[in-house]
């Protein structure tokens, strides 16, 4: 290390550059700033506690509200459970029911129940009865009883028809005018009857009441369908010929209400109000029920605020239930706890303006103080380097302050820590941070006092180198040295750990004196280093700027090529070695690029992998690839290979499923090839993730055997059903006698394990030969097929002929 020249700056120097000068305020100001922020966060506070309040008292004013309607949901039922009793009494009787017993049976039912204006039975009456249901009728002592039509809103004398649904029986008086109104004739009663006819189910329809003596003129029609007695009603057409009348009650749905909310205890602190079904599309805006004095004050209190909101189901009709919290009740905000808040801000506010106005008497402190926490703003607290703000300061001035004839002359490093990752991971945060820490003394050791090291963030370092006669040649010799220094152990507390740094080296003005490009440049050198294997230091070339751009117009047109779908499966043949018969094709993608023609996957799929453009293409390839596959003889399965970003998604079972069933593809057809690499990381998930596909049917590979760890313990400890020994044995299988002992002894391994074993890259029919004498299952190569389309492979024969001829 050199000593410091003229016109040199030391690091010391640099540091101070942080601390700027505070300038001194009048002693009034303080206070009005902290009077002006005081009130600003009091009001904050007190609208959050404001609207705090608001949204509790609201949530409890829900779940009031649904517990009412569930109160008043439960009494209607029991209304409709009264109604459908009465059927009942008619589909059990062994004889005719009398009206005497149907108004005993019926007022009983619905004695000291409001709301239930009548009770009626509607027989279904052929014309040919007519008359003698009318003096039956008389005779029962209802007098001038004859069949009355609704038609038109006018009750008049029913005309002929098939058949009636007069009322027969009711609860009214038998002096009332309802006897014998025929519902058959009215447009709105009549189709309720059929619709409860067809289902089954109990209709109802708010509908005009052509009689009212203590109602309104409005009421709410149940109907419930009465069959003939051990008749079938299993369809439409069994319950149309098999109904013998109808059980209908008419309803007042105010006071019905009102007598099922009068039992709840917190009735008075909700008002709710029900609104009938939509007619001919269009809502309702009276409502038929509101829990205060009237209608209107009900619909006023709607229209000032919010409301809650549910749904009260009579029958197969739905009503509208809308509620607010009863005015001065226990459910409306009172919002206590703002006003505290709004009392305690202001308190602390004037305390706090009090207390700045004496101190402003000690300007002097104050704006130490201030320069202080301007130094603090620019330094990194964990290592006490200066953070990422100060960097980009000192690299605008960086050359400026140096000898004549090296002015302008500096270089710019970024470090990135090699398998740091691993250490946070493994020892915990707390042994990252004392390592990022010591990593940060042992720069600091390497550097010259003129030169500037900040901490950018994570484990990301930047160093100013200051100028120096051969530039280049200081800057490769620093690097080399921060590279020993930090690939020495570390001892943490209890652990020892080893590490690296990749390092990126930007020279300025070789590499231009742009700052920002010099930054990004260091930063192109650091992406070097580390894709060439870390622990490394690389000096920026022109050529990684033009890598850089084709790699990011490879992946633009990546990307749009997923877009517009330019990619095709080609699917390569692997053939039985015994039978020569065709038992599968291997997925395998290719990107036909509108200018540079067919690309091949080793150009395109690293690109997608790194940047998780693979998951869309994968997904693509799963759902193609099974697609094209269901056009293939049942005993040809697809292999398809996957990607470890692809191993790595969640949802990867799910998109296999998927594309099975929109397919139609049976699981036992679909082959999945995984590299050894994959298991490496997650393997309590990757092996529930393979066990999952095994229950489907799923058949799993395990591509490229021989080539990796090739650990015996991947074998049983996932649930693989095939091997894929890899093409590099096939070149010296019949050269050199340990390709084909190990091929021999894969064979092996896999018959014990009840596993089946594919050769790739047979090209040979000697190479062939071997692989049948060795016992190998299936073989896959240029010999048997190359990688073609879907509808290539169609037209190749099932059979491979010299295989077949042996």
């Amino acid at each position: 290390m050199s000593g410091r020249g003229p016109g040199e700056v030391s690091r010391g120097d640099m540091v101070e550059r942080r601390k700027k000068p505070a300038s001194r305020s009048g002693p009034s100001r303080p206070v009005w700033v902290a009077a002006a922020i005081g009130l600003l966060l009091t009001i904050a506070a007190t609208y959050a506690v404001a609207r705090w309040e608001r949204r509790s008292i609201w949530t409890e004013f829900e779940a009031v509200a649904a517990t009412q309607l569930i109160e008043m949901q439960n009494g209607v039922n029991e209304y409709l459970g009264r109604l459908v009793t009465l059927r009942t009494l008619f589909e059990s009787a062994n004889e005719e029911v009398t009206r005497s017993e149907f108004e005993v049976f019926g007022s009983r039912l619905f004695e000291n129940h409001p709301g239930v204006l009548r009770v009626s039975w509607l027989p279904k009456v052929y014309r040919r009865e007519r008359a003698e249901f009318e003096v039956a009728a008389i005779n029962d002592g209802i007098p001038a009883y004859h069949f009355k039509s609704l038609s038109g809103g006018l009750v008049t004398a029913a005309p002929e028809a098939d058949f009636y649904f007069p009322i027969l029986f009711s609860t009214e008086p038998k002096t009332s005018s309802v006897y014998g109104m025929d519902y058959s004739t009215d447009a709105i009663r009549w189709p309720t009857l059929e619709r409860a006819r067809d289902t089954d189910t109990v209709a109802v329809v708010p509908t005009r009441l052509f009689k009212h003596d203590h109602a309104g003129d409005h009421g709410v029609l149940v109907v419930v369908p009465v069959y003939v007695k051990g008749t079938s009603r299993a369809t439409v057409a069994d319950r149309r010929r098999n109904l013998t009348g109808f059980v209908v009650g008419m309803f007042d749905i105010g006071p019905l209400l009102k007598s099922i909310r009068s039992a709840s205890p917190e009735s008075a602190a909700v008002i709710l109000t029900a609104f009938p079904p939509s007619q001919n599309g269009r809502e309702q805006v009276q409502p038929d029920y509101a829990s205060i004095s009237s209608a209107s004050l009900a619909m006023r209190a709607l229209a000032r605020g919010p409301h809650w909101s549910g749904t009260l189901h009579i029958g197969d009709a739905n009503w509208q239930v809308k509620g607010i919290p009863a005015a001065g009740g226990h459910l409306t905000a009172r919002y206590d706890r703002a006003l505290t808040v709004l009392t305690a801000g202001c308190a602390v506010t004037i305390f706090l303006c009090v207390y700045l106005g004496m101190a402003s008497r000690n300007s002097r402190e104050l704006a130490l103080a201030n320069s202080r926490v301007l130094e603090l703003a620019q330094t990194d607290i964990l290592t006490a380097l200066p953070n990422r703000a100060f960097f980009l300061e000192q690299l605008k001035q960086a050359g400026t302050d140096q000898q004549q004839h090296l002015r302008g002359v500096f270089s710019v490093l970024m470090l990135d820590l090699d398998r740091f990752k691993n250490v946070n991971d493994s020892l915990g945060h707390a042994a990252g941070d004392a390592l990022l820490r010591q990593v940060a003394g042992r720069l600091q050791s390497a550097l010259r006092e003129d030169d500037v090291l900040a901490r950018l963030g994570g484990d990301e370092f930047a160093i100013i180198q200051a100028g120096h006669h051969d530039q280049r040649t200081n800057a490769m010799d620093l690097a080399s040295r921060l590279s020993r220094l930090i690939a020495e152990p570390f001892d943490l507390p209890g652990h020892q750990v080893e590490i690296g740094t990749s390092i990126g080296i930007a020279l300025a003005p070789e590499h231009g004196d742009d700052r920002e490009q010099l930054l990004k440049k260091a930063d192109l050198a650091l992406y070097r280093s580390k894709s060439a294997g870390r622990n490394c230091f690389t000096v920026y070339d022109e050529a990684m700027s033009a890598e850089l751009e084709a790699r990011n117009t490879l992946e633009g047109d990546l990307r749009d090529a997923i877009a517009r779908c330019q990619f095709e499966v080609h699917y390569q043949p692997y053939f039985d070695v015994e039978s020569g018969r065709r038992r599968g094709a291997e997925a395998l993608i290719r990107w036909r690029h509108p200018e540079r023609g067919l690309i091949p996957p080793d150009q395109f799929i690293p690109l997608a992998e790194e940047t998780g453009l693979i998951v869309a293409l994968g997904e693509w390839i799963i759902r193609q690839a099974c697609d094209d596959a269901t056009l293939w003889p049942a005993d040809t399965k697809v292999s398809i290979n996957l990607s470890p970003v692809q191993f790595k998604q969640a949802e990867l079972f799910e998109v296999i499923v998927t594309a099975l069933d929109k397919t139609g593809l049976p699981p036992e057809r679909l082959e999945i090839e995984i590299t050894e690499s994959v298991l490496l990381e997650r393997a309590a998930e990757n092996l529930a993730f393979m066990e999952r596909l095994n229950m489907i049917g799923v058949s799993l590979a395990l591509d490229d055997f021989g080539t990796g760890y090739s650990s015996l313990s991947c074998l049983t400890t996932f649930p693989f059903n095939k091997i894929k020994i890899d093409k590099s044995f096939m070149g010296n299988l019949s050269a050199h006698y340990k390709s084909a002992a190990i091929i021999s002894s894969v064979v092996t391994l896999a018959r014990g394990l009840d596993m089946s074993v594919t050769a790739e890259g047979v090209e040979t029919a000697e190479q062939l030969e071997g692989l049948k004498t060795l016992g190998v299952n299936f073989a896959q190569g240029y010999l048997l097929g190359r990688p073609v389309t879907a509808g290539e492979l169609d037209k190749q024969p099932a059979i491979f002929g010299s295989l077949h001829a042996a």
